[in-house]
């Protein structure tokens, strides 16, 4: 049994030697939506390079999170104030991958004094592996993640998720501002808020304890938006289809999710979406997912998902194209992709904010507590925890006139909530979780700050909490994209039987494979997979569209790869770096799938035989796979990739809220249940804050609906708070 340490017993015993904290392996294969964390620059305010009292408790401390293909360990030395070393072992990683990847870390590590540093192109796994284990060794050096002999964070036991309310004090107070509405949280919920309500007239402070705004990836749901259906006119839906829309997200989230919150971002997404484009004025608007584009245009673009749609001619030669109302799972055309990311319109919709000369922003600020009067929101405490500030240790009290906005983000990142919110998930996933956003000290974001000052509040939170974990199939690139995706090819667990229908959305298979003995499978294939691939879905990571590309210089221009697309070079670098096997039998490939396991190679053929008759018989009628897919594997050469569990990206829950974002009281009811009251006037939520949008796991048949969802209600959260009386 782990011995736990209190954060009193840390400091008392810290002085005598590091502690360190052994992170589990983290496997899995990063996804579309888990990019690189994207800062934008700005003016912050009262910063001073004045010296500050000690940052750290002096020592060397450890982490290890999981590469592309090991554990990469970090190791960092600290004086009072500053990380003096920084030691960083990816050997076992890729030679010209991890093993140029420490040097140029190191190196910036030391000048940021931070984990938030730029990561090594090319190596993105590595990269992030090596700022989380960072990120987590500041931690530890500060005293906020404390280890244990099993590598489990001191702090995570359900009973202190929440911990006291903090008490302070008018000296702890270092300055007073006042202003209409103060946002907590400068995400892309938090800078739609902020650029909302000050073109709304009102006056905006938003704090963020990361060093800037920040963002990641670029995945947006959009239904009906005038400018896009102009270019995309099949994309224009009836009121009929956005309903069935609308029912399909409520259903995939098991009813746990409010039906009104989901119809006003429908009815409404299309015309705030074309505001928050129309911000960014060099933004490119591509006619086709993989429409080549120019330089000017290659920092900045948008395209649209799945267009022209997939497709495949039958044996009679006709043609068959992807009907999102013919699916079982169906994925919506709906979705575009900001490229290389959001960063661009991101930044532009901050400075339309900052030119309307009604937003000031201050940095390495973190909410901490909620100010009530007479039941109203009227402000917030935020620890200033900047390391560049005199004033850092002390209490920035920010005073609203109108409104407070929470656009803090989830929790997934903080062990304690999570085994409270989620112990399910930890079970799984504890060691297997991916945040991207760093604050000013190198630690992720999504701590659950919010959560807190709800519920010290008396907030109701909601349950049924959505854990993000979409599966994008197996042997992962350094983009974290699968080979074959999660494309649904034939799948066998580690016994070599066959467990699941295929054809099924990542989340689902993420489900499907943590029930499997040890958590993995493996993906078969044959030669004939060029053809074959064009009879899978429209699914988020899912391989389907064949291109004849013999090397990625054939590709269209700056915009080379894209998930669903597979060429022959993809397969055989694959093959060639190990993250695939291929054999000219299946024989032999199922010796190596399973090596020193005969009964398990025998049993793998035998299901191979058995899928090929069900696939030649046209019906399957052992797990129900659409019949276009059903498709045998009898052509060498034959591959096989492994799938292991996917990495949680956010787990998603938030206050209880309406579709004007506004959050209720927790009451008690006369059965002793805990119920929402009355709603708590000035206190609004919008992005992860937000309960009542996702509920028990991530639905994506609107890939990127979460993005959209925290940028429209962000827009609505800051409309309502500057018109709060």
């Amino acid at each position: 049994m782990a011995k736990l340490i209190s954060r009193r017993d840390f400091l008392k015993g810290s002085a005598a030697g590091a502690v360190t904290l052994t992170a589990g392996t983290l496997v899995g294969a990063l996804t579309g939506c888990g990019s690189d964390a994207v800062p934008v620059g700005t003016t912050e305010a009262a910063k001073t390079t004045e010296a500050n009292r000690s940052l750290y408790i002096p020592g060397t401390y450890t982490a290890s999170e999981k590469g592309l293909e090991s554990d990469v360990t970090v190791t960092m030395t600290f004086d009072e104030n500053n990380i003096t070393d920084v030691v960083i072992d990816a050997s076992g990683e890729t030679d010209g991958i991890g093993t140029t990847t420490p040097e140029p870390l190191k190196k910036a590590i030391l000048e940021a004094q931070s984990a938030e540093v730029d990561g090594v192109s090319g190596a993105t796994v590595t990269s992030n592996a090596v700022k989380k284990a960072a990120a987590k060794c500041i931690s530890q050096a500060k005293g906020e993640i404390l280890s244990s002999e099993e590598g489990i964070t001191a702090a995570a036991t359900e009973e202190d998720w929440l911990g006291a309310e903090p008490e302070i004090k008018d000296s702890d107070i270092y300055k007073e501002v006042e202003a209409d509405v103060i946002i907590v949280g400068l995400g892309v919920a938090g800078v739609s808020a902020a650029r909302s309500a000050s073109e709304a007239g009102s006056t905006v402070i938003g704090i963020d304890g990361s060093a800037a705004p920040n963002c990641r990836s670029g995945e947006y749901a959009v239904i009906n938006s005038p400018k896009l259906n102009a270019r995309w006119p099949e994309r224009a839906l009836s009121r009929e289809e956005v309903d069935e829309i609308i029912d399909s997200h409520v259903n995939e989230s098991s009813y746990r999710v409010k039906r009104s919150i989901a119809k006003k971002w429908a009815d409404n997404i299309g015309e705030a979406f074309d505001w928050w484009t129309d911000a960014d004025d060099h933004l490119f608007i591509a006619d086709e997912t993989r429409q080549p584009i120019d330089d000017e245009n290659a920092d900045d673009f948008l395209v649209p998902i799945f267009r022209p749609l997939p497709s495949y001619k039958d044996a009679s030669g006709q043609e068959h194209v992807y009907n999102w109302k013919e699916e079982r799972f169906p994925c919506y055309p709906t979705s575009v992709e900001f490229l290389p990311n959001q960063s661009a319109t991101f930044t532009a919709n901050w400075n339309k904010a900052l030119d309307t000369g009604h937003v000031e922003a201050y940095f390495g600020h973190f909410g901490k507590k909620l100010i009530l009067e007479d039941g109203k929101c009227v402000g917030v405490y935020a620890l200033n925890d900047d390391p560049d500030s005199a004033d850092k240790g002390k209490y920035l009290k920010l005073l609203a006139k109108k409104g407070v906005i929470l656009a803090t983000g989830d929790y997934g990142s903080n062990d304690a909530a999570m085994n409270h919110f989620a112990p399910d998930v930890m079970k799984t996933h504890a060691n297997n979780r991916l945040f991207t956003s760093f604050d000013v000290n190198g630690v992720p974001t999504n701590q659950g700050d919010g959560l807190r000052m709800g519920a010290w509040a008396g907030a109701k939170i909601m349950g049924y909490n959505a854990p993000m974990i979409h599966h994008m199939g197996g042997g992962a690139d350094l983009s974290g994209v699968g080979v074959m995706g999660n494309a649904g090819f034939l799948n066998l667990d580690v016994d070599g039987n066959r467990f699941m229908c295929e054809d099924i959305p990542g989340q689902q298979l993420e489900n499907q494979i943590e029930q499997t003995r040890l958590m993995q499978s493996w993906q078969f294939f044959d030669a004939n997979w060029p053809e074959q691939v064009t009879h899978m879905p429209a699914a988020h990571g899912g391989a389907c569209y064949y291109e004849d590309y013999a090397s990625i210089d054939e590709a269209p221009k700056n915009n080379q790869t894209y998930r669903n697309w597979k060429s022959p070079y993809q397969l055989e670098e694959a093959v060639l770096e190990g993250r695939c096997l291929k054999a000219d039998t299946l024989e032999e490939l199922a010796a190596l799938v399973y090596p020193d396991d005969e009964k398990a190679q025998k049993q793998a053929l035998e299901s191979i035989k058995r899928y090929n008759k069900l696939a030649n018989a046209g019906y399957d009628e052992d797990f129900h796979k659409t019949p276009s897919r059903l498709l045998p594997i009898d052509k060498a050469p034959f591959y096989a990739d492994q799938f292991t569990t996917a990495i949680m990206l956010v787990c998603i829950g938030g206050l209880e809220s309406d579709e004007d974002c506004h959050t209720f009281t927790e009451v008690t009811d006369e059965q002793g249940r805990k119920v929402c009251g009355d709603i708590i006037k000035g206190l609004y939520v919008a992005g992860n804050m937000q309960g009542g949008r996702f509920g028990m796991e991530y639905p994506i048949g609107l890939k990127g609906v979460s993005h959209s969802m925290a940028m429209y209600y962000g827009k609505v959260a800051g409309e309502n708070a500057a018109n709060e009386v």
